[in-house]
């Protein structure tokens, strides 16, 4: 079979590698669309140490079930699907409170020198895989993972009905949180970012009020979109010194900032200005098993506005030259995914 396969930094070769078949409880699954990271970018680029040569990326994606091994009961051939790309071993503390995400020994597809799905099939096991209903395309089921990650970060937020949310970033996951917290009842949603082509993608995707932070006074801006009184949520979703700030600035007196941006291990930021107005600040790393379920019952439901998230589709053949070009001219690209036929 063919894959996509990292050879070292700024390196990538799509060619020939040895097939794969499932053990038992696994199921073998043939990629039809998975999606580029971030991370995948930085990974490529040799800046994280999270992609061990030689290997496969690719965490975001959907398929079709080709065979399965012993035990599976719950899927057969032909079967579609969308997978949790994140096996865990079920038995540790954290598993046992539902956070599989934090499981000590978990084997993440994609990453380290696990193979992921930047290639004709991959095998996974059978609870990590989820249906998808026949009229849901697998473009648009690769993006669940992503929008696992936005929606446990918002989900920090506790109960986000009728609050006024500033969502600092219009990348994918900034835009995966903006769909998060309107099907979940988010009053006034207010999306920065200072590229105006994502800002557009921004409110075709529903959001109430975009700011280019580059353009007036950031904060009169936000205070004027909010009352006066500065968004009582803030999700960053870019991780960068400047965002965070910007973030916490347009929170009001005892706000929460949930900063789900991971680009830098170390930021600068006004610590008086948390401790003075009672700011509440989350981390959030991934998703739980239950974030994901309730994203493949959106998608499957038809429920999530997504589709302008997707920027270009492009064949796993072409990977090497979309890797290129979102690690050094990504010019509007927000989400590319890569397929095979």
């Amino acid at each position: 079979m063919k894959a996509l396969v990292y050879l070292g930094p700024n390196q990538m070769e799509y060619k020939d590698v040895a097939d794969v078949t499932p053990k038992a409880d696994e199921v073998k699954v043939d990629v039809k669309s998975c999606g580029i990271c971030g991370s995948d970018v930085h990974g490529y680029l040799g800046l994280t140490g999270r992609r061990t040569e030689p290997m496969a990326m690719g965490h975001e994606f959907s398929g079709q079930v080709s065979e399965v091994g012993g035990g599976v009961k719950s899927f057969k051939p032909g079967d579609r699907v969308a997978v949790y790309p994140v096996d865990f071993c079920g038995e540790c503390d954290m598993c046992g409170q539902g956070q599989y995400q934090l499981c000590k020994d978990k084997r993440q597809f994609g990453v380290l020198e696990v193979d992921g799905a930047f290639a004709d099939s991959i095998c996974v096991p059978e609870k990590c895989c989820f249906p998808l209903k026949e009229d849901v395309s697998f473009d648009i089921a690769s993006l669940v993972e992503p929008f696992a990650v936005a929606l446990h970060g918002v989900r920090h937020a506790g109960d986000v009905a009728g609050k006024n949310v500033l969502v600092e970033g219009a990348g994918t996951i900034g835009l995966l949180a903006l769909s998060s917290l309107k099907l979940l009842g988010a009053g006034k949603v207010i999306v920065s970012d200072i590229n105006e082509t994502r800002l557009g993608v921004a409110k075709a995707m529903g959001a109430d009020e975009t700011v280019n932070p580059t353009v007036g006074d950031f904060e009169q801006n936000i205070a004027g979109m909010t009352g006066g009184k500065g968004a009582d949520i803030a999700i960053e979703a870019v991780g960068s010194a400047i965002t965070v700030q910007q973030a916490s600035k347009a929170l009001r007196f005892g706000g929460t900032a949930i900063w789900l941006g991971n680009n830098k291990p170390m930021i600068e930021m006004n610590m008086q200005e948390v401790v003075t107005r009672e700011q509440k600040v989350y981390g959030s790393f991934l998703y739980t098993l239950d974030d994901f379920r309730q994203v493949i019952e959106w998608i499957n439901a038809g429920k999530a506005n997504v589709d302008a998230l997707v920027s270009k589709t492009a064949p796993m053949s072409e990977g090497v030259f979309y890797f290129e070009k979102l690690a050094h001219d990504p010019e509007d690209l927000i989400k590319v995914v890569l397929t095979n036929e």
